[in-house]
């Protein structure tokens, strides 16, 4: 009966697809084949002849209805039986026993059969629920991953507005400290301006006082030596003419410094991996302020980890200066420390000013 259902299944198999047939037609030597696949043959060729057995065909197709309704009846127990489960093929039974030496799954025939003194190994599904279960934790892993990942894009995208939002905040505000400080320069400089029009006018008349005296001078000198000799006494007095020097004074000039001296200001930025104690970072990384809890009392001998935050810059050289508002605290502390210092609980200071 095995033998007889795979050689059912091959014998119902079209010679030109070798699919089960489908619409089978037969021809006048007896050989079926699909309609459709005989007819795409015969378009191929100008010479109709049947493909096995190569005689030349006269007549039209004739449907084989017995051989398509077996088709149809074999169809539908194939199937039925694999809606079973696994079958077996040659023995149309269920296969329950995987063959290790085989690596193919075997029915209970096939092991009286062809399958003798092989090792095999049972199919059940409880034997996969503890891989199964591996497998879901490294599905709930990867997914938390990628959630991890898809928070550091959003991360990446919410900083990057934050950075577009502070510069445009930054930009209003040098748009407004600029208007600030040429309206506080031209103040100045309409201020000075008038004393300095006063000065210019009081030089104007200093230097024309000066210019008569030398005309006069040089007009006594061209006249004959006895009219010169008549003036002399009052030319040599109009010659040691005292010219009066005089003073700018102070704050004449615009005070660059005022005006320029902090331009260059740059902001420090707070590290917040270094953040320590009840310490509270503001949003722009700029300030720091203690929390609500208050810090318990402990023993004097107790270590206790002092509250800090460290800037993202760090330095090797050069001169650097700092503007700290401490603001109403009277517990504060600004310094430097070294950079092997930073991981401590209470990092030494290299330079520190504390109230």
């Amino acid at each position: 009966m095995a033998l007889s259902y795979v050689s059912l299944e091959e014998n119902l198999r079209c010679s030109i697809c070798l699919e089960i047939f489908k619409d089978p037609v037969v021809l006048t030597c007896s050989h079926s084949f699909c309609r459709i696949c005989i007819e795409r043959t015969w378009n191929q060729k100008e010479i109709k002849e049947c493909p096995m057995c190569r005689k030349k065909i006269k007549h039209s197709l004739i449907n084989n209805l017995v051989l398509k309704e077996t088709c149809e009846t074999f169809a539908q127990k194939k199937r039925r039986m694999e809606a079973q489960g696994v079958i077996c093929l040659l023995h149309t039974d269920k296969q329950h026993l995987f063959c290790v030496d085989d690596q193919q799954l075997v029915c209970l025939q096939c092991v009286d059969q062809d399958h003798q003194n092989h090792n095999f190994c049972s199919i059940s599904k409880t034997e996969l629920e503890r891989p199964l279960q591996a497998l879901q934790m490294k599905l709930e892993t990867l997914n938390s991953k990628k959630s991890t990942f898809l928070d550091m894009l959003s991360q990446v995208r919410q900083t990057e507005e934050q950075i577009k939002v502070e510069f445009e905040e930054l930009h209003q505000f040098l748009k407004e400290e600029e208007a600030t400080r040429i309206a506080a320069l031209r103040e100045e400089e309409e201020e000075k301006s008038q004393r300095m029009k006063a000065k210019i006018s009081e030089m104007n008349k200093l230097l024309t006082s000066v210019l008569e005296q030398i005309n006069k001078i040089k007009d006594d000198m061209n006249n004959e030596d006895s009219l010169f000799l008549h003036k002399f006494r009052s030319t040599e007095e109009r010659a040691k003419y005292t010219v009066p020097d005089p003073e700018v004074g102070p704050g004449v000039l615009i005070d660059v410094s005022k005006h320029l001296g902090n331009l260059r200001y740059t902001p420090v930025l707070l590290d917040p991996a270094t953040l320590r104690a009840k310490l509270q970072l503001s949003p722009d990384l700029n300030s720091i302020t203690f929390g609500q809890e208050q810090t318990p009392k402990v023993s004097p001998t107790k270590c206790v980890e002092v509250p800090f935050i460290l800037g993202s810059e760090r330095f090797t050289s050069g001169s650097h200066t700092w503007e700290v508002q401490v603001g109403p605290s009277e517990q504060w502390a600004v310094g430097v420390i070294k950079e092997s210092d930073k991981t401590k609980p209470n990092p030494f200071y290299i330079i520190n000013i504390y109230a």
